[in-house]
């Protein structure tokens, strides 16, 4: 099975939930509910869907059972995320240099003396 597809939204929160998204293996089943989190050691990991059991412990309602499969879904997910948080660093940036630049430009032509008018005498 491979992954065909991963969708993740990126949060922008102080809790370890990074990213909540889906994937797709082969185009023909699709997983919703994944989330890209943060342990304390500053490490991302995938989390599969899962609810609340009566005892307060959670099971996964859908995950990989073989290990080969579940290093190849992590991977990609991670790799996706790595993604989507380099675009929006870089987009940032792009944000800044150009506030930055307009912020000049306003600086520059303000300090430019104000052409004499009238006749020069």
């Amino acid at each position: 099975m491979q992954v065909s597809e991963v969708r993740l939204n990126l949060l922008n929160t102080d809790n370890a939930v990074k990213a909540i998204g889906s994937f797709a293996l082969d185009g023909a089943f699709a997983v919703r509910g994944v989330r890209v989190m943060e342990d304390k050691n500053g490490h991302n990991f995938v989390a599969f869907p899962s609810r609340a059991k009566s005892d307060g412990s959670y099971e996964d309602l859908a995950f990989p059972l073989s290990k080969e499969l579940y290093a190849h879904i992590t991977g990609a997910v991670i790799d996706e995320y790595n993604a989507q948080v380099e675009k929006q660093a870089q987009e940032q940036n792009q944000a800044q240099e150009a506030s930055q630049e307009a912020t000049q430009t306003e600086a520059a032509s303000e300090a430019k003396p104000a052409p004499k008018r009238g006749k020069g005498r």
